[in-house]
């Protein structure tokens, strides 16, 4: 009898996760012999870098001119730990090409030793993650403006429901879930998703749903109901009544 044999999961590439697997990413390789102070570059590093491969001799100065002010420290920084101890490492910075486009990249490097032990020689590779981290980028921006329609669409759910059972307009319901958040320390579309779910458990509106608007309110701060009804609940009433 054959057994069917279970297959390996697969480990996860925590790289190319954080590089969005499945889109191509140009690659490029660097090599620097410590010894010598020499280094070497593929033809991709020189198109990363908005020069003609073998335009020009590849040096640390050159290295560190290309990358951007506001992470150039940092990374110099990882590159020199690095000379030192020759352990590997990884980091995404930002880099200014010849042309004066920025790219953001995730560089890896690790050192080699000789017989002796002294680190001799860093090579690594220089990814453009630039693509990935603007698509990151975009996910992100998506998802505030999905979160703020969504925050804006319960909240003029909730002024809806006190301009009914208050007799407000849309700016005095608004004062008085502004004045609740405040008072409460929470968000304003919290306030008025607790609300509109108080409301919902009670049955949602009828003749008392005033009075469970105003139980709800106050439970999120005692006394806060009485105190903005005196202020601006009843001055905007009488304001219509008049």
């Amino acid at each position: 009898m054959t057994t069917e044999r279970t297959p390996r999961r697969r480990r996860r590439d925590p790289l190319a996760e954080a590089l969005s697997i499945g889109r191509a990413h140009p690659t490029a390789q660097y090599r620097v012999d410590l010894r010598t102070g020499e280094w070497w570059w593929s033809d991709e590093m020189y198109l990363l870098h908005g020069l003609a491969p073998g335009s020009v001799a590849p040096t640390a100065a050159l290295l560190a001119s290309h990358k951007h002010p506001d992470d150039r420290d940092a990374v110099l920084r990882e590159i020199a730990m690095l000379r030192t101890t020759g352990r590997p490492f990884s980091c995404s910075h930002r880099i200014v090409d010849a042309r004066g486009r920025t790219r953001t990249v995730t560089v890896t490097g690790q050192g080699r030793r000789d017989a002796s032990g002294a680190v001799v020689e860093v090579v690594g590779l220089v990814v453009d993650s630039t693509a990935a981290h603007e698509d990151a980028l975009r996910r992100e921006v998506t998802r505030q403006v999905a979160v703020g329609l969504a925050d804006r669409a319960v909240v003029d759910q909730a002024k809806g429901v006190l301009m009914a059972t208050h007799g407000l307009d849309s700016d005095g319901a608004l004062d008085l879930l502004v004045v609740h958040a405040s008072e409460s320390s929470r968000r304003l579309p919290d306030v008025a998703h607790e609300l509109l779910d108080a409301l919902s458990v009670a049955g949602g509106l009828g003749e008392d749903a005033k009075d469970r608007a105003d139980a709800c309110l106050a439970a999120l701060e005692p006394g806060s109901v009485s105190r903005v009804g005196g202020a601006q609940l009843f001055r905007r009433k009488g304001a219509a009544a008049g």
